[in-house]
């Protein structure tokens, strides 16, 4: 046994250590650091081996796997500190620190391929711009999901629809994006009618950013191209102050006409809003409370704004009152599915004093969309019928009330009325000028779909296609197909033209308006609509040609996407 069991007695002590060494190695890459090996206590020895060739082999495996445990102790490492610099103030996953750093504080990121989430350190990540300290443990850094989601319940600026969702993975912040666009074609029987809104044109591209700042906070930016011009739709933040109260602040849409504040224009089954929008408040500056009683059977609005329609400014000194209350009585499981789920209804009120001219010449007046102090009132596609002169200004108290009642479901039915009644002068004669309007819609789901039960917060909806058109997917389905009408009637007054307010030529008390046309849903993100509308008023005016006109008549084309 000489030579031979002394080179196997040397094997096995080199087996025996190597098998420590490893099992220190990974011992160390533990957090928190295992115990160490009691003294005296060693893996059991290898059996004998054979010949000296095969305990060579063993040889080379042992370092082989030393060397696998000291790269995982390595990568351990790494980890680490990857996490402290996420978690205490690393702005993304800092990469390993060079010799004599500890890759957060006054320490050097290495120049690593992997420094950093994206391959290049950022501010906090790099050590010329670190803090000294090192940022507060409970400094606001939070991984962030992207996902692109559907709102199948109403929700969102758009009423429904798709949306770019980029969130913390509690949902305490979060940032949405959603678009809607519309590509019309617009064509009348008569030519060179004095309207942008002819020919194709595109009278609604909105973006909209939204989401939430923890979640007692929210906020909403939206922005419109409208007919070529380019404004600051919404922009304002909400305080969630408990599940029935909330406090905006902001520019946002308000009471009273629910047709305008209740749901996106391109969503309702007609292709366009009645005659009574250029009543509504639209979208003004100011305070709103809203929320919910009574199981939410009942949601309410109520507020103060800027006096006049959606200015971005204030004409006087003024502010309006704003308020709406809307009942839904038949929710809840025991109406789940009944006839009576979809019926609702209530009233829109707004009263505030206004004195400022009808015609107002400002850059920030012009450039916005929306804002008017009706010194004109006009059709469904902006052609005046009622012309006040130039030197008329409001005077005075302007009231508007707004009683609707609705029913939604596969067939479904909304009505409303508006009273308009303010102080008019020219500076000679003063009186109260007032308007009444009403409109009715009713509209039916040829293959079985149901509009959104709907509330005081929000009416029609995107719809969702029981059997879509999607042939990318291998989806044949008819999509979901709509019918639609809506009957209107405007009446301006006869006491503006008799009290020569108004330039008679041009103004007419009545216009009444019929719409009737067919919507196509092949997809819930995309509809398309064909309708036609009558127009009509009561005495002719002069409008386009040489002589006066009492109706025309208008095909009307609609792409729209909400996405």
């Amino acid at each position: 046994m000489g030579r031979s069991a002394s080179f196997r007695c040397i094997a096995e002590r080199a087996l025996a250590s190597c098998v420590a060494l490893a099992w220190s190695l990974a011992a160390a890459g533990q957090t928190p650091e295992s115990p160490p090996i009691p003294a005296g206590t060693m893996p059991p020895a290898a059996p004998a081996l054979s010949t000296d060739a095969e305990v060579l082999a063993e040889i080379r495996q042992l370092r082989a796997e030393v060397a696998e445990a000291r790269q995982l102790k390595q990568q351990v490492e790494i980890l680490q500190q990857q996490l402290q610099s996420a978690n205490v103030g690393g702005g993304g996953f800092a990469g390993p620190a060079a010799p004599g750093a500890a890759g957060l504080g006054s320490g050097t990121v290495s120049d690593a391929p992997n420094s950093g989430f994206t391959g290049v350190p950022d501010r906090f990540a790099s050590g010329a711009f670190a803090p000294e300290e090192g940022e507060p443990p409970d400094a606001d850094r939070y991984p962030i999901r992207a996902r692109y989601k559907y709102s199948h319940d109403a929700t969102g600026p758009n009423g429904g629809g798709g949306y770019f969702n980029f969130s913390s993975l509690d949902d305490e912040f979060s940032l949405n994006i959603t678009n809607s666009v519309t590509i019309d074609g617009t064509f009348f029987d008569r030519a060179n009618l004095p309207t942008s809104e002819q020919g194709f044109n595109s009278p609604f591209t909105r973006m909209f950013f939204y989401g939430n700042i923890t979640k007692d906070w929210s906020y909403q930016v939206g922005t419109q191209g409208f007919l070529g011009t380019y404004n600051l739709l919404d922009m304002f933040m909400t305080w969630h102050i408990n599940k029935y109260v909330n406090l905006r602040a902001g520019k946002g849409l308000a009471p009273p006409l629910y047709e305008y504040y209740a749901f996106h224009p391109a969503l309702e089954p007609v292709i366009t809003n009645s005659p009574l929008y250029q009543l509504a408040a639209k979208r003004p500056i100011g305070m709103m409370f809203n929320g919910t009683l009574f199981n939410n059977r009942m949601q309410w609005w109520s507020g103060v704004t800027n006096a006049g329609i959606a200015l971005y400014g204030d004409l006087n000194r003024n502010v309006d009152y704003n308020g709406a209350v809307d009942f839904t009585p038949f929710r809840g499981d025991a109406w789940k599915g009944s006839l009576l789920e979809g019926l609702g209804g209530g009233v829109g009120f707004s009263a505030g004093e206004q004195r400022y001219k009808l015609y107002q010449s400002s850059i920030g007046f012009l450039n916005n969309g929306e804002a008017t102090t009706n010194p004109t009132f006009n059709t469904v596609v902006g052609l005046p019928f009622y012309v006040y002169n130039t030197d008329i200004a409001a005077n005075g108290m302007r009231s508007r009330v707004a009683p609707h009642i609705y029913w939604y479901g596969r067939f479904s039915v909304l009505a409303e009325m508006m009273n308009h009644s303010r102080v008019l002068t020219d500076g000679r004669t003063t009186a109260r000028s007032t308007q009444w309007a009403y409109y009715v819609n009713a509209s039916y789901w040829l293959t079985g779909e149901r509009d959104n039960m709907g509330n005081g917060f929000q009416g029609y909806s995107t719809a969702e296609p029981l059997r879509p058109f999607i042939p990318s997917r291998g989806e044949y389905g008819p999509g979901a197909w709509q019918l639609a009408t809506q009957w209107s009637e405007f009446n301006a007054g006869r006491g503006d033209i008799d009290r020569g307010f108004v330039d008679p030529a041009r103004s007419t008390e009545r216009m009444d308006n019929f719409m009737a046309g067919v919507n196509w849903w092949p997809n819930k993100y995309t509809r398309i609509s064909f309708d036609y509308v009558w127009t009509w008023f009561n005495n002719p005016i002069q409008m386009v040609g040489p002589g006066p006109i009492d109706q025309y008549n208008t095909f009307w084309m609609r792409f729209a996407m909400f996405f």
